[in-house]
């Protein structure tokens, strides 16, 4: 068939910068070399030689330079003394007819509270522990030096935001790791509270520069209102920088979460007010070849609950000194000037200045700015994420268990030497260990030995025993349904496995839109047999629209808006085009054609849509005059999905363990809510299937089955399954 070439412009993404609904610019394209050139970049800052002297004199650059700089007691002084915080306290006495005074002392305390400190003694033991511990489970902390050089020569003039992506706990250590390593005033660190009642572990966490905030105060309005002077206090008035997680959470699936806007919001009102010319915010990217939580994670995601932070705990996780976690990845985007993005002037900041401090809160036309901000920090974060050869290992894994294939090591090799030449293609940066190939794989593998390991070359799952789970989890205590050993047994590596595909999510899922439309629309073409009706322009015209229905779908899936699905669409689709996945003629009619590229880029997307079409096959069975809660959908979705798991003989495709992992299916839930398919009674919380007129459940249901009927695997009974069944047979 002959191919149209697509031509390609503006790539797969940008830097920083721009106001909204601007496409990457030429020089945005520039400031991301990809490829191994990019690698380069990385250096290993606990290699021996390496390594920062923790007793070295510290004169770091500061985020903002004054005249006079605060020390922390200073900076609480500043906030109680503010007129801002008078002004509040006077407005609450008149309100609650509580003495001015009484409320001061409240006032005094909360901002003790939530105060950070900074002790350079602490800080240095810390860093030595910190390099002694990397040095022995670590195969490096491997930071973009030319990135931090980058952001480090742009920093004196105005306040900046470090915003790191969220996978571990270790993300916020490396932080300011690496801040001290390159002569950075470390910032202060938002943390929670649960941190804060550490016995030992919140003073000293306080002492490193530290602040803490309760996990919700939405019905303390004066806790509120003096947390968020004080981080005004912090931005405005003070030098450090602020750290703090958009994504206000670890995601125990390794995808970025949907941005909450609440930190940001209060971060960027002196910049809205005028107080400050610009804010600086450095999206940051962190990557680990294994995450330290993996396991706790994929129990989590099953339902168990999260064990609570403790000192005790603490220390009873270093027994991780006796494992092996290979490389840590730390990359710093190009930095976002909010000024530029917003395209404001000072006058139209200034306006807000004058107005009384407990009503200095963003109006919806700046909240909307705010969110389209931190749309552009997810995406920025996710674009720099390090794939590593792991991370491509297990997605050509998962490809191969759909197909009921097993892959020795040089199926393997050459698969996931493919991926990364179509990775760096879209404009990934990739991982892997100079030499042979064969040997990154090898050491990879024994990086995640609980997970795969090879037998007889051929690469498994390592057996999970369903007795030795039965024995570790209190089935009491789970969040949904009480899921059986067995079930566990199956659900476990899967899960584990699929945590280390999600991060490719970023650079498939639009790709895999566009395949299935292709699918679609091959398939709508060969029924019609008209093809008089078709031209180029039309086939292209309806890619276009089943891409963008997907991308409604799947949009809190996968936080991938950034105003440049047009670039990224041409991108996709010659990508399609050069791997001889897709045919396009000039006469418009296309092909698809079923080979290993095509294999695993479905392969990445099925899980997502067996979960969802499993949710709303739920759904359907409820009855529409029905309420429930979130929890009592959790238990069904999880009693619906563990009976088509043990089903013998197999089962249909569109069932897959991924289907039982709580945070994903919460995730769906809510997409659902917001796409009008649930109702959700802000009362009660419960929830409602919403009766005619309104979305329908059932027309859905349809469209996600269809869905699932062109990917290309005709049953979906993955060696996973069958190697779990026969383990459980044997014990």
């Amino acid at each position: 068939m002959e191919r149209n070439p697509v031509t390609v412009t503006g790539g797969g993404g940008g830097g920083g910068g721009g106001g909204p609904g601007c496409e990457p610019s030429d020089q945005e394209e520039k400031n991301v070399p990809s490829g191994a050139d990019y690698m380069l970049n990385f250096k290993n800052i606990i290699a021996p030689g390496n390594e920062a002297s923790m007793t070295r004199e510290f004169n770091p650059q500061v985020a903002y330079e004054f005249e006079k700089y605060l020390n922390p007691l200073k900076l609480k002084q500043h906030v109680l003394k503010s007129e801002k915080l008078r002004s509040i306290l006077e407005h609450y006495a008149k309100e609650s007819g509580q003495p001015v005074k009484q409320l001061e002392r409240q006032a005094k305390a909360i901002i003790e509270e939530i105060g950070l400190e900074r002790n350079m003694a602490i800080i240095r033991w810390c860093g030595i522990a910190i390099t002694a511990i990397g040095k022995r489970i670590c195969d490096g902390f491997y930071v973009n030096s030319a990135s931090m050089l980058n952001v480090r020569k742009d920093m004196g003039k105005c306040p900046v935001l470090y915003l790191p992506s969220h996978r571990s706990y270790m993300d916020f250590i490396l932080m300011s790791y690496i801040c001290y390593y390159y002569d950075i005033e470390i910032p202060g660190i938002a943390a929670g509270m649960d941190f804060h009642s550490m016995f030992g572990m919140g003073t000293m966490l306080r002492k490193t520069g530290a602040f803490f905030m309760r996990r919700s105060f939405s019905n303390d309005e004066l806790y509120w209102d003096i947390f968020r002077e004080y981080m005004y206090a912090l931005v405005a008035n003070y030098h450090i920088g602020v750290e703090f997680f958009i994504e206000g959470t670890r995601s125990r699936n390794f995808k970025a979460l949907v941005p909450k806007i609440g930190l940001l919001s209060m971060a960027l009102l002196p910049y809205f007010t005028g107080e400050v010319p610009d804010v600086m915010i450095v999206p940051v990217s962190v990557a680990y070849e294994r995450v330290l939580e993996e396991q706790l994670f994929v129990y989590e995601l099953l339902g168990v609950p999260k064990p609570k932070e403790s000192t005790k705990g603490f220390f009873k996780a270093l027994k991780i000194i006796d494992e092996r976690f290979g490389k840590m990845f730390l990359d710093f985007g190009e930095p976002i000037s909010v000024k530029e993005f917003f395209g404001h002037d000072s006058s139209q900041r200034m306006q807000r200045a004058g107005v009384g401090g407990h009503l200095q809160k963003l109006n919806r036309q700046e909240v909307e700015l705010v969110k389209q901000l931190a749309n552009e920090i997810i995406y920025q974060q996710q674009r720099r994420i390090v794939i590593t050869t792991f991370n491509l290992l297990s997605l050509y894994y998962a490809s191969q268990l759909y197909a009921q294939k097993s892959v020795n090591i040089d199926e393997l090799s050459r698969g996931v030497l493919h991926l990364k030449r179509i990775f760096e293609q879209l404009g990934a940066h990739v991982s892997t260990r100079p030499g042979s190939i064969k040997a990154d794989i090898i050491d990879a593998v024994e990086i995640h030995a609980n997970i795969l390991h090879f037998v007889s070359a051929r690469l498994q799952f390592t057996p999970m025993a369903a007795k030795q789970l039965a024995d570790r989890i209190d089935v009491k205590r789970l969040k949904a349904h009480a899921l059986c050993p067995q079930t566990m047994a199956v659900a476990v590596p899967m899960l584990a496995l699929q945590l280390y595909v999600n991060p490719c999510m970023f650079w498939l899922a639009r790709p895999a839109y566009l395949l299935l439309a292709a699918l679609k629309e091959q398939r709508s073409q060969e029924k019609s047999l008209d093809f008089s009706n078709i031209s180029y322009d039309s086939t292209l015209s309806a890619l276009h629209a089943h891409v963008t229905n997907m991308d409604a779908l799947f949009q809190h899936e996968f936080i991938i808006e950034s105003n440049r699905e047009a670039a990224e669409f041409e991108t996709h689709l010659q990508l399609l085009l050069d791997e001889r996945v897709v045919e396009v003629a000039k006469s418009g009619r296309i092909r698809v054609q079923d080979n290993e590229c095509s294999h695993v880029i479905l392969a990445a997307l099925a899980p997502f849509l067996c979960l969802y079409y499993q949710l709303v096959v739920t759904l359907r069975k409820i009855p529409l005059d029905l309420e429930f809660s979130n929890k009592d959908l959790l238990v069904r979705v999880q009693k619906h999905v563990e009976q088509l798991l043990q089903q013998p003989g197999g089962t249909a495709f569109h069932v897959h363990p991924y289907c039982l992992a709580l945070d994903n299916l919460n995730i769906a839930i809510y997409a659902l809510i917001q796409r009008g398919y649930l109702l959700k009674s802000r009362d009660s919380g419960q929830l409602k299937i919403p009766g005619t007129p309104g979305k329908c459940l059932e027309e859905l249901e349809r469209q996600l089955l269809e869905y699932c009927q062109l990917m290309p695997f005709a049953q979906y009974s993955t060696a996973a399954n069958q190697q779990a069944q026969f383990h459980i047979a044997k014990l």
